[in-house]
């Protein structure tokens, strides 16, 4: 039956590589998502709303950053047709991460010399943002490394690798609580996480000998920093606006209301959008895999689009019907009492989460069809949206609930309208 439902050409079949290679992403998330629910009721009983507000708000700045910390030179590397093209692509990123790093810590010792009197920050913050380069380039080369391995089809070890981070994470976390070291635990587990899965991500690739087996050219770099400059162009650009409309909430949460309040959206995020997101992003992974080669091959793309959609719709509905029936239930009996407020908030935020996984699937769409300057000023569509649907919120009825309900239904719609140009794109477009 639910083969018959999403269609012709096989997506269930044993025979479909696209399927097979997305599940085996989507295996090793789904055990690291189960890791993290089996954690999570504890967590939220060894670490208060304004614990989780304060590390949710300088976890954001770091996804900001890293977003951009190899200026999107890493989407690259999937798209040369010979390998010692990609090591090129993968040195430039990693030498443009450990600059950009490197500036950033510049720019913070400037900011505690100079302006940390006249700008204070909250102490925990202060301490914390020195560890913003690491982070950074740690999550760089975690990028760099992904796509290295999505190139190669190392799925397997993507999975295992994800696993790993999410066991670090949440087990030092945990130990971490247990020992009552407060908000360094959450700041220590996340970067252990981070750590190992990138250590081992970099030791299954130097002990495959792929990558040092193939001509690394310093004469190169430039050449592929030009002939790929629409990635830090426009598509850096275009992957911060679409972080900002992820981390933006958190920004102005933290604005109109309180560190709690931050608190409880970060895990009804934590439950709803971090799992979504993690087989979200192996869905649009393979995705964008396979329809680059096709784009290498002059084929069409348009049934890979469809099936797509299709997958990531029937992946995300069942968790749309359970917080829409019972979220605020489910919340105060899986993670206590004190933490009800949240489940509202995922129940508030499911719609829009929904539409937002399918448009997260197939995301990468204009980069492969040479639509990305189309897509930056759509973006700006959706910034604005999210902006002024929460400072309705904020500032007018000054009520958080409010301004997520807003959120979600215009949210919702901008998704549904990205999807629906997407289709329009690539349908008459031969990859």
């Amino acid at each position: 039956m639910l083969e018959k439902y999403i269609g012709q050409g096989s997506l269930l079949s044993n025979r479909s590589p696209f399927i097979k290679n997305t599940l085996k992403l989507v295996l090793g998330s789904g055990i690291a998502q189960a890791v993290t629910f089996l954690v999570s009721p504890v967590l939220t009983r060894l670490y208060s709303p304004e614990d989780l507000g304060l590390f949710t708000f300088f976890i954001s700045i770091v996804g900001l950053f890293a977003l951009i910390a190899t200026l999107r030179y890493e989407v690259a590397i999937i798209f040369p047709k010979e390998d010692k093209d990609a090591v090129n692509i993968v040195s430039l990123s990693v030498i443009v991460a450990f600059c950009l790093s490197m500036i950033l810590f510049l720019l913070l010792i400037f900011y505690r010399i100079f302006l940390s009197t006249r700008f204070p920050m909250n102490p925990v913050l202060t301490q914390w943002f020195f560890l913003l380069p690491v982070f950074v380039f740690f999550l760089g080369l975690a990028n760099v490394f992904q796509n290295w391995l999505i190139r190669k089809k190392q799925y397997r070890i993507l999975s295992l690798g994800r696993i790993i981070n999410s066991s670090g994470n949440n087990l030092t976390t945990l130990l971490l609580g247990l020992l009552q070291v407060g908000t360094w635990g959450l700041m220590i587990g996340n970067f252990t996480g981070s750590l190992l899965f990138v250590l081992f991500l970099g030791f299954c690739i130097y002990r495959s000998g792929q990558f040092h087996k193939t001509e690394f050219e310093r004469s190169s770099l430039m050449r592929f920093a030009r002939r790929y400059k629409e990635l830090p162009a426009s598509n850096t650009l275009q992957s911060i606006l679409e972080a900002t409309q992820n981390f933006g909430i958190i920004y102005l949460t933290k604005i109109f209301f309180s560190s709690s309040i931050v608190g409880f959206y970060a895990l009804s995020i934590r439950v709803l959008q971090a799992p979504l997101w993690l087989i979200g992003n192996a869905i649009s992974q393979v995705y964008m895999k396979d329809a680059a080669e096709k784009f290498n091959k002059n084929e069409d793309a348009e049934e890979l689009l469809i099936k797509t959609i299709k997958l990531a719709g029937i992946v995300a509905l069942p968790v749309l019907i359970i917080l829409l029936s019972c979220g605020p239930w489910l919340f105060a009996f899986v993670f206590g009492s004190n933490w009800r407020e949240a489940g509202v908030f995922a129940r508030l935020l499911a719609p829009w989460m929904f539409f937002d996984f399918i448009r997260y699937s197939i995301a990468q769409s204009p980069l492969i069809v040479g639509r990305t300057r189309s897509m930056f000023y759509i973006s700006i569509i959706g910034n604005v949206l999210m902006v002024s649907c929460f400072c309705i919120g904020g500032w007018i009825f000054r009520d958080v609930k409010t301004g997520f309900l807003l959120l979600s239904i215009f949210m919702s719609m901008y998704a549904i309208g990205v999807i629906l140009w997407i289709r329009t794109i690539v349908k008459p477009v031969k990859l």
